[in-house]
């Protein structure tokens, strides 16, 4: 008897630890390939995606419609999902993306934006100081069973 109470209480351990570390996203680079999709991260600064991304502009709104705020300090994510056993970029996918900042968890919801004719997800954020930040993004592709959870980081090493 005591010996079935020690391994189920293992088992149950093993369980919790296995599945703890299976929702902790690996973190990486800014390509990364998982469950059959290609992630391509970018970050950089509005005022120099402004010229490029064509919907910026340094009026009072950002490129997804959002009033300005520190312009200086914002910073444009952009997320790519490409299907690896084809390279087509899937319609309808949802990203969001997660970061702890300055003591706080900031979360967006990345706009579907349609650079060159390609799909791309992007959202700003404001980086308050020079520093490492560590996103999470959490994608839903349509008629995918599992949500991709890809992790990177981003290194501001500058102030704005």
């Amino acid at each position: 008897m005591n010996r079935r109470l020690v391994l189920s209480l293992a088992g149950v351990l093993f369980l919790a630890v296995g599945s703890a570390s299976a929702t902790e996203a690996p973190l990486a680079g800014p390509v990364q390939h998982i469950d059959g999709y290609t992630l391509y991260f970018g970050m950089v600064p509005s005022a120099i995606a402004a010229p490029s991304i064509g919907t910026h502009s340094p009026g009072p709104r950002d490129a997804h419609g959002l009033p300005r705020g520190d312009y200086a300090r914002e910073h444009h994510l952009l997320v790519v999902v490409e299907r690896m056993r084809d390279g087509v970029r899937p319609t309808g996918v949802q990203v969001v993306a997660t970061v702890p900042i300055a003591g706080q968890t900031v979360s967006r919801t990345l706009a579907p934006m349609t650079i060159n004719d390609s799909m791309s997800h992007g959202a700003v954020f404001v980086l308050p100081s020079p520093g490492r930040y560590v996103f999470t993004t959490t994608v839903r592709v349509p008629g995918e069973p599992e949500l991709i959870v890809a992790r990177f980081s981003y290194t501001l090493a500058h102030n704005p």
